[in-house]
C-alpha cells in the first residue's frame, strides 16, 4: 500500500462535508422537520454509510477484519471539521509550527484527514512509509488522496487490522472477541498509548467511573451493531 503518490481523487462522488454542512449542524437548531442540527448530522452519516457500505464490506473483507468493526469507526467519524479545510488550512498552519520549533513533522503528522478521520502519520505508517521522512508536499499528496473514500476507507481497514494486532499478535483478526472489538475500536479513537488493561477493566467499571471513558468509543459502536449491521446488509 505504498502507491498513495497515485491515488485518484474521486472529484464526483458523495458530496464531502462542507462548511454549509457544519452551518447547518452545528449553527442552527435541531429538527427533523427542516433537517437541521444533529438530525442534519445523523441523515449526512446515514446517506454516507448507505453509499458506501459495499465499499466498507469489500475493504473489511480485504483487510481481514469484521465489517461491524469498519462500519462502526465510518458512523463514529463521518461529519463535523469540514473535511477540505483540515488539508488546506489545518496542515500548513501545523507544518508552519514544525518548521519554527524544529520538530520533524511531529504536529503536521497529527492532521487528522479524510471522510473517516485519521491522522496522517498513522496514515502514513499503515502505508509502510515512515511519517518522519514526508515532506511538506508529500504530507499534502497524502492529505488529498485521504479525501477520495475508496482511499480512505482501505486505509483506514488496514490501520484497523494493525491496531488489533497490536494487542493481539498473530491471530486471526477476522474473528475477534467483544473485549478485542472494543479495545481495536477504543485505540482507533484514542491511539496506543494507555495499557490494554486499562482499556479493559474500563469496560466493567461501574457507570459513573471516569474510567469507562477509555472503552466508550469502542462499546458505542457495538450498541450500535443491530442497526449497522441492517444498513450494511441492505436490511
Amino acid at each position: 500500500m505504498k502507491d498513495f503518490i497515485y491515488c485518484k481523487i474521486d472529484e464526483y462522488g458523495f458530496p464531502h462535508w462542507d462548511g454549509f454542512d457544519a452551518f447547518r449542524w452545528y449553527i442552527l437548531p435541531t429538527s427533523w422537520e427542516f433537517m437541521t442540527g444533529d438530525a442534519y448530522l445523523w441523515l449526512y452519516k446515514s446517506a454516507w454509510f448507505i453509499y458506501h457500505r459495499d465499499m466498507i464490506r469489500q475493504y473489511a473483507k480485504e483487510a481481514g477484519i469484521p465489517e461491524l468493526l469498519l462500519a462502526g469507526v465510518a458512523v463514529s467519524e463521518v461529519g463535523g471539521m469540514p473535511e477540505r479545510f483540515k488539508g488546506l488550512g489545518v496542515l500548513q498552519a501545523k507544518q508552519v509550527i514544525d518548521e519554527i520549533l524544529d520538530e520533524n513533522n511531529k504536529y503536521s503528522n497529527t492532521t487528522s484527514v479524510g471522510s473517516i478521520a485519521i491522522q496522517l502519520g498513522v496514515a502514513a505508517q499503515t502505508l509502510g512509509i515512515d511519517p518522519d521522512t514526508l515532506d511538506h508536499f508529500q504530507q499534502f499528496r497524502l492529505a488529498q488522496c485521504l479525501l477520495d473514500n475508496s482511499f480512505n476507507i482501505r486505509v483506514v481497514a488496514f490501520h484497523l487490522r494493525d491496531l488489533i494486532l497490536y494487542d493481539n499478535p498473530g491471530i486471526d483478526t477476522s474473528k475477534i472477541t467483544d473485549e478485542q472489538f472494543i479495545l481495536a475500536g477504543s485505540r482507533y479513537n484514542r491511539g496506543i498509548q494507555r495499557n490494554a488493561a486499562d482499556i479493559i477493566n474500563s469496560i466493567y467499571a461501574p457507570i459513573g467511573s471516569s474510567s469507562r471513558e477509555y472503552s466508550e468509543y469502542g462499546r458505542q459502536i457495538l450498541k450500535k451493531k443491530e442497526t449497522i449491521m441492517k444498513i450494511l446488509e441492505g436490511r
